[in-house]
């Protein structure tokens, strides 16, 4: 029985017995075909973020916490992972315009840490904070006057905002692809 059909056989029964399956506060969104560069870079991060909290939609929280393999990521851990990301470079470094930014320590002394999460880590809670940072992200952004606009960075530099987007539109992306595929093993464990 999958996730959704045990819900439905809960609330047919008189009331929901197991724990409440996430809901994702997000629809669907499809990424822009005719848009200027930064519209398009813009879109695209922005579907991708959506396919991200999508994947957790319908699954129970000890599901959206499970580490596949065990010593893998979660789904939560990758929201985490991914708040810290945006954090980092659209409200920290672009935002603050290349102002020192404090470094997560996951990115510093253990790259596992942003993907930890525990058993009282609230996967709505989680994801809230992760919409909060894509906000905060989006309002830094509408300051910029163009993608070639450039951060003072300590390790590379200077860095231009395009660069900033293309880093965080392909991680994730790539962190929306590893979700599905956590998506559909917890799916078919659960049947």
């Amino acid at each position: 029985m999958t996730f959704d059909e045990q819900d439905a056989t809960d609330a047919a029964a008189g009331g929901v017995t197991g724990p409440v399956a996430f809901r994702a506060p997000v629809r669907r969104r499809q990424p822009p075909e005719v848009a200027d560069e930064r519209e398009a870079l813009e879109g695209w991060l922005d579907y991708f973020r959506t396919q991200v909290i999508l994947a957790l939609d319908g699954l129970p929280p000890d599901a959206l916490r499970r580490r596949i393999p065990e010593t893998g990521a979660s789904l939560t851990g990758i929201v985490r992972h991914l708040t810290d990301l945006e954090r980092t470079w659209l409200v920290e470094r672009w935002g603050e315009r290349g102002g020192r930014a404090v470094y997560a320590i996951s990115y510093v002394d253990d790259s596992d840490e942003a993907f930890r999460v525990s058993d009282l880590d609230d996967p709505d809670t989680l994801v809230g904070d992760y919409q909060e940072v894509c906000e905060k992200g989006r309002d830094a952004l509408a300051g910029a006057e163009s993608l070639d606009d450039a951060v003072r960075d300590d390790r590379r530099g200077h860095i231009e905002l395009r660069w900033i987007l293309l880093n965080l539109i392909t991680e994730t992306a790539r962190r929306a692809g590893q979700a599905q595929a956590l998506r559909e093993v917890l799916l078919a464990a659960a049947e």
